[in-house]
């Protein structure tokens, strides 16, 4: 996983944003890596779907997650539930355990798409 961030985009939400950096600390610390990006302008981001994202809406759509080549959440972080579905989090890591199976890795989507088969869709 991947998280394309800004400076703006962590001052807009700062509850936010603590909460995530609280999680990132805890995955980290679990051996669970996820790669952080402060991107100054849309050159920063090296991910198609990113990029296609950030060109119609600008860098206000940052912090953008990308996991496997697909958006999870976009103007906001991963919620802990994604990211401990998405990234196997062992249980007690984060302030929610896991519901689903890991996703996409296996070809099996996340408990949180909700069978629309459309990881975007909310």
């Amino acid at each position: 996983m991947t998280v394309y961030e800004s400076a703006e985009a962590r001052e807009r939400n700062p509850a936010d944003t603590e909460r995530f950096d609280k999680s990132w600390e805890a995955l980290k610390a679990a051996g669970i890596e996820i790669g952080r990006v402060m991107c100054a302008s849309a050159d920063d981001i090296t991910e198609a779907e990113a990029m296609d994202i950030v060109s119609q809406r600008g860098l206000s759509a940052l912090p953008i997650s990308i996991y496997q080549g697909v958006s999870i959440s976009v103007g906001e972080y991963p919620s802990d539930q994604d990211l401990a579905d998405f990234l196997d989090a062992p249980d007690g890591t984060l302030s929610v355990n896991k519901q689903g199976p890991p996703a996409m890795g296996n070809d099996i989507m996340p408990a949180c798409a909700c069978g629309s088969g459309n990881p975007n869709k909310r």
